[in-house]
């Protein structure tokens, strides 16, 4: 059932259809792929991405109905400007003429929705663009720019302006009203629609009963709904009404497809029978509310696998158990037990921890700071972290994402979506479970397996989820994003009426890593001329102690025109003459007027409620300390850059399939579960290059190796049971041809001394490998997010030192490089204390193969090469260790991620 003011041909399974869809679906996405969202350009001005051109079209004035086309990034595309029965459509340089061609449609759509509209309209603008609406209209649109021109068509040049009259009241002109033919996947799932949009909602459970959760929910729903927005249905057979409301004893009662939600307040065994009744009765998603799952016992944890396979069998929308339970502010919808929804504004909520999204509801409502939609997805024992994500970033109301995470159900589907969604719309997450002991307590609270918690942080890095580590940094941050536009840079200015508290903002910024704005001498001449002799105009900008609001606020718009600042920063301590709510307000208004970030720094004690309530009603976000504030905008400014370069994707590279997995099988069939440095060849499969090498299995042999090999060598016991040959003496270097035999001899009596019962099949004879940084690359298989690639220094002091980073395998070369960045130690890389520089160009090379093995043979269960020794002109594999999986006979056929 479409809602309200949906376009005319909403369908569940191809269009959002919120309540605030325009007469046209605001997002389109162009033949080359180029996706846009057009908004009124009042709506949308105070989060327009300043770091490209923002010209308006020529004869603007504040006040006339505008459009705007942003991209995924916020950077305007195209305007569109009406004015009575005339109008017009300029695009930025460089951009597609369909977008202008877009924009001309939702011109069209729009004034045809406007009632008070003339029967025609003029849209002035690009001939390229134009052109395609006039051959969608057909005779219903007529170029009036002279009549020596012929039929206009796609090939037009797109400089060339045109004139298109527009017939509104033709049936072509109302094709414009629909959805766009040809649109990227930005739908949303249907059954997600349901749950946070519905229009009949079921408490199952439902009674009168004071403190009971089936009243709590049966209430919020009908002081939220009243009577308006939806109905709510109390099913119990226990009751005839439940708050004035008629009760049905059943959801078989009701007429088949009545019901969109169902909520569940039902002990445990009953709520199963309650959510097979849902499905049967054709509901769309259902909200288990009940504990006792898997959090609780194996008996619960079954019980929670029947519920999994109900909502599959069922195609239900359902999130639980052990549920708060969902809420939106779309439809004024609470089927929550929390107590009260926050204002309507742009956050929705993801969280595990229905107790985190009670706390999350109550700082929003006292700060100010608007919601979307709030899920507490329990258990997570139907819909996922993914589909939910999904679902937000189609959202066109949805500014930031904040998620609490104690684990996620699919995490390749995770970082998927999240990579999809980020590029649009910031996600914010804070995930329990770093420490061992927290660890244990989330798995205690939802059932879950959890892994090493550097896969989660590889996850989201991979993905461009922000994660903070505490409660304070996860509100700091979604309120800047709610609030203000991205920075176009990392080049902030400070405004203060304070000197030590302006130093200590600076120190901060520094330490946030952005940089402190330098003002151009036009700049500084208008702060000279707008402050006293003794203030500072250079940045920070001191407006000194006795400064007024008119003061305060003349320097902050100086500094927001500048062109060389991304973003503000106001610290202010108490002062008589400086009302702060008045300062507040000014300062809201100056950082829309701009297009620029601001965020103020009132510090002192907790500020009074007319000050509060000022800044919340001007959009800004306050911090109690500079710290705050900057490692906010900090954190703001390096996800916006990370969107403006999205990642390239991995691809695959050449490599020996068949030679690996035959390898992989006779290790197998042999008994044997490992692979050692007599297996280098697997690498050299992959193209990762290693040391001329000959394995000897006698005396004379190793004897022989060296003069095939030419020069001292290395030579390596082989022994399938040891990864780690150096602490059992099984390891010489620099070896002379003429000392091969004695060595030999010696590295396995070393072993079968100090490991006893160790198997010697033989002894490795290497080349000598010139000097290097010694390297290590690993790969581990975690539990959620599959083959986690660690690299760091490596050689023999690898397990000493814990400056590791790590990655989600495949790597593609730009995750490669940065996992180089990522290390403390990656000056050694480029030549620290006098060494030589190395080859990262090749050890980056050799990271993409390596993680690329591990994707494609998942027998191998993981992976160690140490070390990997890198000089100034190769990156060599010196020594391999890997664990298998799997048994004789079982496959060893190649997986792809």
């Amino acid at each position: 059932m479409p809602p309200e003011n949906a376009c005319p041909v909403w369908r569940p399974d191809d269009c959002d259809g919120t309540r605030s869809c325009p007469p046209r679906c605001p997002r389109y996405v162009t033949d080359d792929g180029t996706s846009c969202t057009v908004y009124s350009l009042e709506e949308r001005s105070d989060r327009i991405d300043r770091s490209g051109p923002d010209v308006l079209p020529d004869g603007y004035r504040d006040g006339d109905p505008a459009l705007v086309a942003v991209d995924d990034a916020d950077r305007p595309l195209g305007f569109a400007v009406a004015d009575d029965g005339a109008a017009s459509v300029t695009l930025e340089a460089g951009t597609d003429p369909e977008i202008g061609t877009e924009l001309a449609r939702q011109l069209v759509a729009r004034r045809r929705a406007d009632d008070a509209s003339p029967g025609s309209v003029s849209i002035s603008g690009p001939r390229a663009s134009l052109s395609r609406l006039a051959a969608e209209l057909g005779e219903a649109g007529t170029f009036v720019d002279g009549p020596d021109r012929g039929p206009a068509d796609e090939t037009d040049a797109g400089d060339e302006e045109a004139v298109l009259e527009v017939d509104l009241e033709s049936p072509e002109a109302a094709r414009t009203g629909h959805s766009p033919a040809r649109r990227a996947d930005v739908t949303a799932p249907r059954d997600v629609e349901a749950l946070v949009d519905p229009e009949t909602v079921a408490v199952v459970g439902a009674t009168d009963r004071e403190g009971s959760i089936g009243r709590l929910v049966v209430e919020n729903l009908r002081d939220g709904f009243d009577g308006e927005e939806g109905e709510v249905v109390p099913v119990t057979d226990r009751h005839g009404s439940v708050l004035g409301l008629e009760c049905v004893p059943s959801l078989s009662a009701l007429e088949d497809g009545d019901v969109d939600l169902a909520v569940v307040a039902l002990p445990r065994d009953a709520a199963l029978g309650a959510v097979r009744e849902a499905g049967e009765t054709g509901a769309d998603a259902v909200a288990v509310l009940s504990a006792g799952f898997g959090e609780s016992d194996d008996e619960g944890a079954s019980r929670e696998a029947e519920l999994r396979e109900l909502a599959a069998e069922h195609d239900l929308a359902l999130i639980g158990p052990n549920a708060l339970g969902v809420a939106s502010t779309r439809g004024d919808m609470n089927a929550s037990f929390a107590p009260e929804i926050p204002s309507a504004g742009g956050v929705s909520v993801l969280s595990h921890s229905g107790a985190m999204i009670t706390a999350i509801l109550d700082w929003a409502d006292a700060e100010g700071v608007g919601v979307r939609d709030v899920v507490s997805l329990g258990n997570a024992a139907g819909l996922d972290e993914a589909t939910l994500l999904r679902h937000w970033g189609r959202d066109p109301e949805t500014s930031v994402v904040l998620a609490y995470l104690e684990d996620v159900s699919d995490g390749r589907a995770f970082v998927e979506a999240a990579r999809e969604v980020t590029a649009s719309t910031p996600v914010v997450a804070l995930k329990s479970g770093r420490s061992e002991a927290g660890q244990k307590a989330a798995a205690s609270h939802t059932g879950a397996l959890l892994g090493d918690d550097a896969g989660f942080d590889a996850a989201f890095d991979q993905g461009g989820v922000i994660r903070v580590e505490s409660q304070r940094s996860l509100y700091d941050l979604v309120a800047l994003f709610e609030s203000q536009p991205l920075p176009a840079g990392d080049r902030v200015a400070v405004v203060t009426n304070a000197g030590g508290p302006g130093v200590l903002a600076t120190d901060a910024v520094a330490a946030s890593g952005l940089t402190l704005a330098e003002f151009g001498a036009d700049t500084e001449r208008k702060l000279e001329r707008a402050l006293p002799d003794a203030a500072s105009a250079a940045n920070p900008v001191d407006v000194l102690g006795d400064a007024d609001v008119d003061r305060f606020v003349d320097a902050l718009e100086t500094v927001l025109a500048a062109p060389s600042v991304d973003a503000a920063i106001v610290v202010t301590t108490p002062h008589p003459l400086v009302s702060r709510a008045d300062l507040a307000r000014a300062v809201g208004d100056a950082g829309r007027r701009y297009g620029v970030p601001v965020v103020t720094c009132f510090s002192g004690g907790p500020l009074e409620a007319p000050v509060q309530d000022a800044l919340s009603d001007a959009g800004v976000p306050n911090y109690s300390d500079a710290e705050r504030a900057a490692t906010a905008l900090g954190a703001a400014a390096s996800y916006a850059a990370d969107r403006r370069e999205p990642r390239s994707p991995a691809d695959p590279v050449d490599a020996d399939h068949d030679r690996v997995e035959s390898m992989v099988r006779e290790r197998l069939r042999s008994g044997e579960t490992t692979l050692g440095v007599d297996s280098l060849e697997v690498l050299e499969a992959y193209g990762v290059s290693t040391p001329t090498a000959t394995l000897a299995t006698t005396r004379a042999e190793a004897v022989d190796a060296p003069r095939e090999i030419g020069g001292r060598v290395a030579m390596k016991a082989v022994t399938p049971a040891l990864s780690h040959k150096t602490d059992v003496g099984g390891v010489a270097v620099d070896v002379p041809p003429d000392e091969a035999g004695e060595t030999y001899d010696r590295l396995r009596e070393r072993v079968e001394s100090n490991a006893p019962g160790a198997t010697v099949r033989g002894v490795l004879v290497q080349e000598m490998v010139p000097e290097g940084v010694e390297c290590l690359v690993g790969v581990t298989r975690h539990p959620r997010f599959g083959p986690l690639v660690t690299f760091g220094l490596g050689g023999v002091f690898v397990e000493h030192l814990e400056d590791v980073a790590h990655a989600l395998a495949p790597l593609s070369r730009a995750d490669a490089e940065e996992l180089l960045r990522s290390i403390e130690a990656d000056g050694v890389l480029e030549g620290a204390r006098g060494r030589p520089e190395a080859d990262v160009d090749s050890l980056a090379d050799a990271l993409v193969r390596v993680s690329w093995l591990a994707v494609e043979q998942p027998t191998i269960r993981e992976l160690e090469v140490n070390p990997l020794v890198v000089t100034a002109d190769e990156a060599m594999a010196v020594d391999f260790h890997a664990e298998l999986e799997g048994a004789v006979g079982e496959s060893a056929g190649r997986d792809r991620p």
